[in-house]
């Protein structure tokens, strides 16, 4: 049993509960792909932890969160310096969470969630907030933003849409649009080795860190999401030479994992993929397309997706909160008996830096 301590109007779902799990997610108006099942089940196979939905319901105001449950005593630097199965902290899944709440009653959830987390052996959260909703400005710890993410609206007339492109992203696609590529729609991921290859092959090209390539079962996972997730594959002469997973909700997508074979970079592949998610989804009737950010601040990734929205930038915020200042400062204090330790650290919780 998760949950020792009673709590009126408040209860955990743990994810073998499946069923239950996304019957709570899809019962809230907005809810997201980032909240279902499948989605955070993807990430426990990929060592993120382990998932919980906390759901509160007082009669007038309802509220979700999903988060990931990691034991701070499995992290490399507390092996066998503190006991398995006592302290923890919380983290949302990659990508965007934070609570969904309809109802007034923000400070009475608040104060049934905190209390949980203290009486259950918490010691921080991390959250990845929601771009489309406003719950930071209720979260009862720290909340700042740091970077930016593109949107690109889909209610827009494509013919307008082309005109809100920059110039450089109409040229692009002027030109990817003479050299007689062809659009797969694939829902089934039935051609998931061929997105592996180029996936990993684009990781490997930039160097990215070992987080990123993800597992074939993790997409298997991802893939159990019907009317969830999309493959756009962009063919030249029948070989997948670009491609990408889109995630999408009730309102929006998202970009989420892709890549493009190099040696096909001169046919400006990557522009006319993203042209064509843009035309899918305006079909399926969404609202948004979310590209999200680059690397750093203003880098030439963001600069790429801000090509397609000059107008859709949006902050992206990041919530902190610590149940447990004793325990941290004392987890902290563990860490700085390591000789290459920066006590000064911007990472959040600093003992997991």
């Amino acid at each position: 049993m998760l949950m020792s301590t009673k709590i009126k109007n408040f209860s955990i779902i743990d994810i073998t509960e499946d069923e239950k799990w996304d019957e709570i997610v899809k019962s809230f108006k907005n809810y997201d792909v980032n909240y279902l099942s499948n989605y955070v089940k993807a990430f426990q196979l990929h060592g993120d932890g382990e998932p919980l939905l906390f759901y509160y319901d007082d009669g007038s105001t309802r509220a979700m969160n999903v988060v990931m449950k990691r034991d701070i005593a499995c992290a490399k630097p507390f092996k066998d310096k503190l006991p398995m199965n006592t302290y923890f902290d919380l983290s949302t899944p990659y990508g965007y969470g934070g609570f969904l709440i309809e109802g007034r009653n923000y400070d009475e959830v608040n104060k049934a969630y905190d209390f949980y987390c203290r009486e259950q052996g918490f010691v921080s959260e991390f959250v990845r907030f929601h771009l489309f909703n406003e719950y930071q400005s209720w979260f009862s710890g720290s909340f700042e933003t740091h970077t930016r993410n593109v949107v690109r609206t889909l209610e827009l007339p494509l013919d307008e849409m082309l005109m809100d492109f920059e110039h450089r992203f109409r040229k692009s696609l002027k030109k990817a649009n003479k050299a007689k590529l062809d659009v797969e729609i694939d829902y089934s991921g039935k051609r998931l080795e061929e997105f592996l290859e180029i996936y990993y092959g684009t990781m490997d090209r930039n160097n990215a860190q070992d987080n990123f390539f993800f597992s074939e079962e993790f997409f298997k996972e991802l893939n159990k999401m019907n009317d969830n997730y999309v493959y756009v594959h962009v063919l030249f002469e029948g070989i997948i030479i670009s491609t990408e997973l889109v995630l999408y909700g009730q309102e929006n997508c998202y970009s989420f994992l892709g890549g493009t074979n190099q040696d096909y970079f001169n046919l400006q592949v990557n522009t006319f993929l993203k042209y064509e998610i843009i035309k899918w989804a305006k079909e399926k009737g969404l609202k948004r397309f979310v590209l999200g950010g680059g690397y750093g601040e203003d880098d030439g990734i963001f600069k790429y997706k801000k090509s397609l929205a000059p107008n859709g930038i949006q902050d992206f915020y990041i919530g902190k909160k610590i149940f447990d200042k004793d325990k941290y400062n004392e987890l902290v204090r563990i860490r700085c008996q390591e000789e290459d330790y920066d006590a000064n650290i911007l990472f959040f919780p600093a003992y997991r830096g």
